[in-house]
């Protein structure tokens, strides 16, 4: 993908490609000294244009999550979202848990509130925290 790798002390060069496959989100491509670790300071532009295509965002590890239209586990359920998909919150900082109603993730795990607000076929909706993973996704 891009990627050459040579004989110690020399240079490893990582595509844009590799460099998000492999979480180093910066310039189109970044030098690293082999030996030593080190990477080249990132393009302010690459990093800034890398920053806006990443978005907040939950992904689903578990088992089938209902999406809800209330943070509510007796709201409408609006629609299920699958295990190993992704879910984009509702502001792309994904900022924090909202106090909702009490849910649990399965029948043996302990009775839960939070809830993230999420956008689901471009309109507000709920997913219970705890029953996904959050953090940055493209």
């Amino acid at each position: 993908m891009g990627e050459s790798l040579r004989k110690p002390n020399k240079a490893v060069r990582i595509t844009v490609a590799a460099a998000i496959a492999f979480g180093a989100f910066t310039a189109t491509t970044a030098s690293a000294t082999a030996d030593s670790g080190s990477v080249a300071a990132p393009a302010p532009a690459a990093s800034a244009r890398a920053a806006a295509q990443e978005w907040g965002g939950g992904w689903n590890n578990y088992g089938d999550t209902a999406v809800r239209e209330k943070a509510s586990a007796s709201s409408r359920k609006v629609g299920t979202l699958k295990r190993g998909k992704k879910i984009r919150c509702w502001v792309s900082a994904c900022s924090g848990t909202h106090n909702g109603g009490t849910y649990r993730c399965s029948s043996s795990s302990p009775k839960e509130t939070n809830w993230h607000l999420v956008r689901w076929n471009g309109k507000k909706a709920w997913v219970a925290s705890r029953c996904m993973e959050w953090g940055r996704i493209a």
